[in-house]
């Protein structure tokens, strides 16, 4: 399979638009049908339909799709491993979630890749990308990524799972918010939520809370539900409502005072970080040695 047509795949399925990945790329409107073309012989499926709207994935083609991001990704990988065998250092690649990317292992990652008395046999360089959990998993389990950081044990039975950290999920508003420091269930039902999104496995840890205390989560006022933690808390700053985040991706805000905590009667929710790798990777010396040295070190400088 060329990996070019699959990249080209991939920039079509997402702008949905043969014409418009032309305009962006050095590849012609034909060159970019001929190479989709070749995939689609080489998979022996149609991956779109053509239309005068443009194109649209078919069933095989949202299969294809949900692949081709790892599939390239591992192909660079390769390319960038094979570029530094006569360099002096390993290369570690690190996917996580983004409350974990975001908020708490910039301050590891900058000081594993800027120590000097590090005590594995090869200088180590560390690479940061960001997925969700479930992403995240997948990714780990298919050996795209060395190491992975995810919300709650993992769901892949032929992952490792080390218990990195414990966090608390608070409910928050704005510090001018017309609501009380302490709040019934009854009095917060009514106010507006903004939550994140499913893709965050906190949300679950929410509506499971929300289920014990006799309310259905789809049931209640919610105005937003969003992607990412900065829009969130943006949106809860500016007087919006009432939302339910970790604490290290608040904290700032608590400190600042521009967000602040409420007390909801009953209300106590933790969730757990867990490092996860594939267990055949511990026969390795080095990477056996890189997570004892990984664990050490997030736990005492997660930011």
């Amino acid at each position: 399979m060329n990996i070019e047509s699959l990249k080209l795949f991939k920039e079509v399925a997402s702008r949905r638009s043969i014409s418009k990945v032309a305009d962006s790329t050095h590849f012609s409107q034909p060159a970019i049908s001929q190479q989709i073309k070749r995939l689609e012989e080489y998979l022996g499926y149609a991956l779109f339909t053509r239309s005068n709207k443009g194109v649209q994935l078919t069933e095989a083609g949202v299969v294809v799709n949900r692949y081709a991001n790892s599939i390239i990704l591992a192909y660079e990988n390769m390319l960038e491993d094979l570029s530094v065998i006569e360099d002096s250092f390993n290369i570690i690649r690190l996917n996580c979630t983004p409350i974990i990317a975001n908020y708490a292992l910039p301050c590891t990652v900058y000081s594993i890749n800027n120590s000097n008395k590090m005590n594995t046999t090869t200088p180590l360089k560390m690479e940061l990308y960001t997925n969700h959990s479930e992403e995240v998993e997948i990714n780990i389990a298919n050996g795209t990524f060395d190491l992975g950081i995810v919300i709650s044990k993992p769901n892949h039975k032929y992952l490792t799972a080390d218990l990195l950290a414990t966090d608390t999920i608070i409910p928050v508003i704005a510090a001018k918010y017309k609501l009380d420091q302490n709040v019934t269930v009854k009095e917060l039902v009514q106010e507006d939520l903004i939550l994140p999104s499913d893709r965050f496995r906190i949300r679950e840890s929410i509506r499971n809370w929300f289920l014990e205390v006799g309310y259905e989560l789809d049931n209640l006022k919610i105005s937003s539900n969003m992607d990412e933690i900065e829009s969130i808390k943006s949106t809860v700053v500016k007087g919006y409502g009432v939302t339910f985040l970790p604490y290290l991706t608040i904290k700032k805000e608590l400190y600042t005072e521009q967000l602040r905590r409420i007390h909801v009667e009953g209300f106590e929710l933790y969730y757990d970080i867990y490092l996860i790798y594939n267990e055949n990777r511990l026969h390795e010396a080095s990477f056996r040695e890189f997570i004892k040295m990984f664990k050490s070190r997030a736990r005492k400088t997660f930011c």
